[in-house]
């Protein structure tokens, strides 16, 4: 640790302690909210049956037409899109949810062809499945 650094650092934060900037900052975002890692990366779970492998993503919020999902090789599956705040951010008070872009490459459990996938999308879980590879 330098010392030196931390003397400056210290010295620029004492001038705005008379200020209200530090107060201000912090009404905005909580301490911990500065150093949380955002992941818009969706959840997931695979399933699979006799017949069909599924696949369930998480991805609350978000409209279908926001969502695209494509096959970048027969064992690769890329799904993005974008979550949009549902009321306008001059509105917001306190925010815990993320917004912005996402995308996400799984492997798939099983290769597969894009006109075999069927996708729905339901109470914020979009819903994959495709038939199974029986050789």
């Amino acid at each position: 640790m330098d010392i030196e650094k931390m003397r400056k650092w210290l010295e620029i934060t004492n001038e705005y302690r008379e200020s209200n900037f530090w107060s201000s900052v912090l009404k905005q975002k909580q301490p911990d909210e500065f150093f949380r890692e955002v992941s818009l990366n969706p959840k997931f779970d695979l399933y699979q049956n006799d017949y069909y492998n599924f696949i369930i993503f998480e991805i609350p919020g978000v409209n279908p037409e926001d969502v695209s999902l494509s096959l970048i090789s027969n064992n690769h599956l890329k799904i993005n899109g974008r979550i949009k705040p549902v009321l306008p951010l001059e509105m917001e008070m306190k925010r815990e949810r993320e917004y912005g872009d996402f995308e996400r490459v799984i492997d798939l459990p099983e290769p597969t062809q894009a006109h075999l996938i069927h996708s729905q999308i339901n109470n914020g879980l979009l819903h994959l499945s495709y038939p199974r590879n029986k050789n």
